[in-house]
């Protein structure tokens, strides 16, 4: 971030140097710099797992379920919920403009990182029965998801409304919309009870029992910087000062909306065993799945009027 403000004092420096031109329609350049804050996030996960008595891995000798039978093939996918906090970063960015009259044209580049680092352990799980979350409380020892950063790249057209006057104040109103590259951190862990008197999956008979050994302490990991294009918004408002006739500094404010995020990979770990259903078998890939992600923003801002 210091860097990003040293970078705006040299542009100052330079551009303040140029001789003074006379305020006209035409076009502008402008660097933004500024600190941004995202408000909680929710997110779902699903993916095409089996049951645990049909993962051949664990199940390799076909007992109660065969992994490899129709029973097995093509299940309804789960789906569950976090619930995350908001967070705090920066925003920076750089646009390019043409001015007529009291409007102003504008295409817009913009990084923002936000640092969630919000942990939830508390899942809810769609349409889970009785014997499910009988099974969630007494065999899983810990369901975590963790958001860290949230980094993107947006491409932006804005249509700014200047409220120009004698005064060297500019006060303006905008709206935006394009396109974000958007990056989630995001880990997700699965781990049931080491101790086997806890598992059930397999049942009480004695080969059930060494399956329910065999399952004992196994996890399930997903990690990873999940990635997606979205379609945003923005809503901007701010204030230009001019300080020569060519260049102005001002505060700006903006609040964006981004379409629902979504991203799909295999697990680093199933079960403890590679993302498949069985040895050979079918890949298991999950889903991340966001709400609309948002942002507010302030930001210092500089403007050259060619």
């Amino acid at each position: 971030m210091k860097a990003c403000f040293l970078l705006l004092l040299a542009a100052l420096a330079l551009v303040a140097s140029i001789s003074e031109a006379q305020a006209q329609d035409g076009f502008y350049f402008g660097l933004e710099i500024g600190a941004a804050s995202a408000p909680g996030v929710d997110t779902s996960m699903t993916d095409n797992d089996v049951s645990t008595r049909c993962d051949g891995f664990i199940n390799s000798e076909a007992y109660l379920e065969d992994p490899a039978g129709p029973g097995c093939a093509d299940p309804a996918p789960g789906l569950w919920f976090f619930e995350h906090d908001g967070g705090n970063g920066i925003l920076a960015g750089a646009s390019v403009g043409y001015r007529r009259g009291n409007f102003r044209l504008e295409g817009e580049y913009f990084y923002s990182g936000v640092g969630h680092d919000s942990t939830d352990d508390s899942v809810t799980i769609a349409d889970e029965d009785a014997i499910q979350r009988l099974k969630r409380e007494q065999e899983l020892a810990v369901v975590e998801a963790v958001l860290g950063d949230a980094v993107s790249h947006s491409l932006f057209a804005n249509l700014h409304y200047d409220f120009r006057s004698d005064s060297r104040l500019t006060p303006y109103v905008g709206v935006g919309a394009g396109f974000s590259r958007v990056s989630l951190d995001y880990f997700n862990r699965w781990a049931r009870r080491i101790d086997p008197a806890s598992i059930t999956t397999f049942g009480s008979e004695p080969q059930g029992l060494r399956l329910n050994e065999k399952l004992a302490g196994t996890t399930t990991i997903g990690n990873a910087r999940h990635s997606d294009t979205v379609f945003g918004y923005q809503l901007v408002a701010g204030v230009d000062y001019r300080l020569r006739e060519a260049l102005s500094i001002g505060l700006k404010l903006r609040w964006s909306d981004f379409g629902e995020f979504e991203h799909e990979r295999e697990w680093d770990q199933l079960r403890s065993h590679e993302s498949a259903r069985r040895p050979g078998g079918t890949r298991v890939r999950y889903k991340l799945m966001t709400d609309d992600l948002r942002f507010l923003s302030l930001g210092l801002n500089l403007k050259y009027h060619f």
